[in-house]
């Protein structure tokens, strides 16, 4: 007999919650479907640990810039400091400069896992997520980049989503452009990029006002401003830059021309340790980013690029169509095996004293099992 817990047995820490039936069965249907198209295009599965030391996993490549969001705990048995994952990307970076190092180029892998962050973010207050992801190690091009996009829309497609618009950035603009500017500057120039706010940037003198206020104003759908940023007269990096995102997105609508493109060139959210052209997925399903990639410097710097899949962000919003439940008063796996291969769920009863029906119906059963034929309830 069940007996009633205080309420604050209950109690979890902010950020952290339970995921019950039937969402923890899709979100689990959702990732290996996700996996399984990564594989079909090469990207071979790994499982790095949950915790490792502190100072391997922060230490070099993208573990650089996740300190401020990694827990630490202390190993009783070797006495060193550990730190809980907060991105298993980090983690990719290590295995393909250490274990993976002398397998060839370009090198593909998938994963999936928990990762527990110190808060939240404006978009997703939880702080234990699960990551979905693929990356592509040792080469760098056009083609890459738009190899991940591609791939990661197939991934989404495979759980239906299918209505995408990808956002494409260079975060590192904002700090070759700001290079020349005070400290000071600075920060009110990122604070008025960050607001939108073109009105108070027109305002201040600084070096580069000129550029960034036209980067700032083609941001938005591909189509309506790809002509006017081909026509803007651009020299050196940028020139090249530009270049580089035309020939992403021409690969791009090559492949899929149902995919949205939206250009914002100056966005750096999220984007701490990319280092090249990055891109955010969004859906009109959902609210807020639900994948994030680019491109980055690993542990051995050879330079990666890949996607991260937030399926905490796609769980609740739909229903992943599970298979009708039959009842089965008694234990019996032969009955249940062959309920099983013509595409039913089943759930055993246990006692012929009570009523079946009633019982079925209290299971969420749809039909029950009688001398070996089924009957609707």
């Amino acid at each position: 007999m069940m007996t009633s817990l205080p309420g604050r047995k209950g109690l979890l820490p902010a950020g952290l919650a339970d995921i019950l039936y039937p969402n923890a069965q899709e979100q689990a249907i959702k990732i290996e479907k996700l996996l399984n198209v990564f594989s079909k295009f090469g990207y071979m599965r790994v499982k790095p640990p949950l915790v490792e030391y502190e100072d391997t996993l922060l230490s070099g490549g993208p573990g650089t810039e996740l300190k401020e969001s990694t827990f630490r705990i202390m190993d009783p048995l070797s006495q060193k400091m550990m730190a809980l994952r907060s991105d298993v990307t980090a983690q990719i970076s290590r295995i393909a400069s250490t274990r993976l190092l002398h397998s060839p180029r370009p090198l593909r892998l998938s994963y999936s896992g928990d990762v527990l962050r110190v808060k939240g973010d404006s978009f997703n207050m939880e702080r234990q997520k699960t990551q979905v992801g693929a990356e592509l190690i040792g080469q760098k091009s056009e083609y890459v980049d738009s190899e991940i996009i591609l791939v990661c829309s197939k991934a989404l497609q495979a759980i239906d989503i299918n209505n995408i618009t990808i956002d494409i950035n260079f975060p590192f603009l904002r700090r070759y452009l700001l290079e020349d500017n005070s400290t000071f500057l600075k920060e009110k120039i990122n604070e008025c990029i960050d607001r939108k706010d073109r009105q108070y940037l027109g305002k201040l003198k600084f070096s580069n006002k000129d550029i960034i206020l036209k980067f700032m104003n083609f941001s938005g759908s591909v189509d309506q401003h790809i002509k006017y940023l081909s026509e803007i007269k651009l020299n050196g990096v940028l020139s090249e830059i530009r270049e580089y995102l035309f020939k992403v997105i021409k690969i791009i609508k090559n492949n899929n021309n149902d995919i949205n493109i939206s250009i914002d060139l100056l966005e750096n959210k999220g984007f701490k340790y990319h280092t090249g052209l990055t891109f955010t997925v969004f859906s009109e399903l959902f609210k807020g980013e639900i994948v994030k990639g680019g491109s980055y410097k690993t542990l051995s710097n050879e330079t990666a690029t890949g996607c991260t899949i937030y399926t905490e962000k796609i769980n609740n919003e739909f229903n992943v169509k599970l298979n009708d439940l039959v009842y089965l008063p008694s234990l019996n796996m032969r009955d249940a095996d062959l309920l099983i291969k013509k595409g039913y769920r089943v759930v055993f009863g246990n006692n012929y004293k009570i009523n079946s029906e009633k019982e079925a119906l209290k299971m969420k059963c749809k039909y029950i099992w009688r001398n070996g034929k089924i009957f609707e309830i």
